[in-house]
C-alpha cells in the first residue's frame, strides 16, 4: 500500500471508527448517570495512561517543547471542554448520539476553514473540491438530523 494511503489509514480512517465507537461509550455512560466532571476525569486518565504508554513505546516521539506543549494544551482544553459539553447533552437532555453525531461530525468544516486561513494550507487544495466537499456535509447533516 503507497505511504499517503497508509497515512490516511493510521491517521484518518482508523481513528475515526475509534472515535464513533467512543461516542458509544460517551452516551452509553450518560446513561448510567455518569456526570460530566467524573466522565472527563476518568476520560482524561486514560489518555494519560495511553500517552504514558506511547512514550515508552514510541521512544524516537518523546522530544518536548514549550512551544508544543502550549498547543497540546489548549487541544486538551478545547478538546475537554467539547466532551464536557456533549456529555452534559446527552445526560441532561437525553439526545440520541445518532442526531448529534452528525452535527459532531462538521468539525471537520472547522479544521479545514483554519488550515487554511491560519496554517495556510489553502495553496495545496483545490477550492471547488473544498466547496463541494462543504457542501456535501452540509446536505448530510441535514438529512440526518432531520430524519
Amino acid at each position: 500500500m503507497p505511504f499517503p494511503y497508509v497515512a490516511l489509514l493510521i491517521g484518518g480512517a482508523l481513528p475515526a471508527c475509534l472515535w464513533g465507537i467512543a461516542a458509544i461509550f460517551q452516551k452509553l455512560s450518560a446513561q448510567h448517570d455518569l456526570a460530566p466532571g467524573p466522565f472527563l476525569v476518568a476520560f482524561g486518565a486514560t489518555i494519560v495512561i495511553v500517552g504514558i504508554v506511547l512514550c515508552f513505546i514510541m521512544r524516537d516521539s518523546t522530544s518536548v517543547s514549550l512551544a508544543g506543549l502550549r498547543f497540546a494544551f489548549m487541544a486538551g482544553l478545547t478538546y475537554a471542554i467539547a466532551t464536557g459539553l456533549i456529555s452534559f447533552a446527552l445526560l441532561r437532555f437525553g439526545i440520541p448520539i445518532a442526531k448529534l453525531a452528525p452535527i459532531l461530525g462538521c468539525n471537520v468544516l472547522v479544521t479545514v476553514l483554519i488550515g487554511i486561513l491560519w496554517l495556510g494550507e489553502g495553496e495545496s487544495l483545490n477550492v471547488w473540491k473544498i466547496v463541494g466537499g462543504t457542501a456535501a456535509v452540509l446536505t448530510g447533516l441535514a438529512l440526518v438530523t432531520a430524519a
